[in-house]
């Protein structure tokens, strides 16, 4: 019995890494002072509970999924990117750079402690892989979510934890 090989990726690492990139700019150069996004992100504060968080987030993912639209992305792909992006807009988290490599590389800014142990919750719930995942997968259908994985260096997070911890004054207890 022969065992057949995978199916070749349609796009390589290198253009979903782009696709993401501009993907992320889009949903970012929208929070000009005077863009609804920037209205939306307003909104989001500490005391709202989970049901007005996610109206926010729907508003921004419909604001995103429109702008994503304008910039020519397939229709197939708006969905999944828009609703990346919303929950990390919500969640206060910019992507900033994404290097391809031996894999995708994602950078991402966190503007606080709370932010950075967000994200921490994100990955360890499954979130961030699962949003990842589908965008991956709507970007190139021939990959599995076997082929799909979150990786996150504990080093490289322990250590901007603690910096960010130093420069807010604050002791974080809750490493990765």
């Amino acid at each position: 019995m022969k065992v057949d090989d995978p199916p070749a990726p349609l796009f390589t690492e290198t253009q979903v890494s782009q696709l993401i990139i501009q993907a992320g700019r889009t949903a970012s150069q929208k929070k000009t002072p005077e863009s609804k996004t920037a209205g939306l992100l307003k909104r989001v504060n500490p005391n709202l509970n989970a049901v007005e968080k996610d109206e926010v987030r729907s508003e921004l993912k419909s604001e995103i999924s429109t702008e994503l639209k304008d910039d020519g992305f397939r229709p197939g792909l708006i969905e999944s990117v828009s609703m990346v992006f919303a929950n990390l807009l919500v969640d206060r988290i910019e992507l900033v750079h994404a290097e391809p490599g031996k894999s995708i590389i994602l950078y991402l800014k966190c503007e606080s402690v709370g932010t950075l142990l967000r994200v921490k919750e994100m990955i360890l719930s499954g979130l961030l892989l699962n949003l990842l995942s589908e965008v991956v997968k709507q970007i190139d259908p021939s990959l599995s979510r076997s082929h799909i994985q979150l990786v996150v260096q504990a080093e490289d997070y322990n250590l901007t934890l603690f910096h960010l911890s130093i420069v807010a004054g604050k002791s974080v207890g809750f490493l990765l």
